[in-house]
């Protein structure tokens, strides 16, 4: 007996509804990725670009601190003369940041808003008259901000002028600090030029005036 031979029906060209289906499966779940990826290193981006910003604003805060203190000096005169607390100091300086370089300005240094910015100020400076002008510079939230002061034997202090080193007219060294778990950590630190005598009194401040 013989049976009839079929020649198989030729495949017509082209892709079938199911290839296509999962042909645009495939290429929208690769866009979806793509999408996602690109997303997610463009915020990454952003963080790092946000971070460096950060970084090199707290450096330039930490520079102009300590400007202006290593170039504060000792005065004769009370109300010019180097004081400070836990949360402000103010001094005579000889670098401030906004009059002119090499004269005397009385500069300070306040911790603000509960610890979570330093305020800066000159004396002179006015805009409009009458109210001075103050650069406000964040600070990290995490634990209480506050200034000491080192004397020549390297003690820390809380307030300047102190009973134990009643010679001194200005401290050696000035620290922002912030307490976390009952231990101070320094944030900003800088060295002031010890003198054992004023270095201006009244008649000089008068002339530069």
């Amino acid at each position: 007996m013989t049976f009839p031979r079929h020649s198989p029906t030729p495949r017509r060209g082209g892709f079938t509804v199911m290839e296509m289906l999962a042909v645009l499966t495939l290429v929208s779940l690769l866009g979806t990725l793509v999408v996602q990826g690109l997303g997610f290193f463009a915020a990454r981006y952003e963080a790092v670009k946000r971070s460096h910003r950060d970084v090199d604003s707290f450096a330039l805060w930490q520079h102009w601190f300590a400007a202006t203190v290593n170039g504060i000096v000792p005065v004769g005169v009370r109300e010019r003369g180097f004081r400070g607390d836990a949360t402000t100091f103010s001094g005579t300086s000889l670098q401030p940041l906004a009059g002119e370089g090499g004269v005397p300005a009385v500069v300070r240094w306040t911790v603000a808003e509960g610890g979570a910015a330093v305020v800066y100020q000159e004396e002179g400076l006015a805009a409009p008259p009458g109210q001075p002008i103050a650069w406000r510079l964040p600070l990290a939230r995490e634990g209480a901000h506050s200034f000491s002061y080192a004397d020549r034997q390297g003690r820390w202090h809380d307030a300047w002028p102190t009973d134990e080193a009643p010679l001194q007219w200005t401290p050696t060294l000035v620290r922002l600090g912030t307490n976390t778990g009952g231990e101070t950590r320094t944030v900003w630190v800088a060295r002031v030029e010890a003198a054992s005598y004023p270095l201006l009194n009244e008649a000089l401040l008068r002339a530069v005036d």
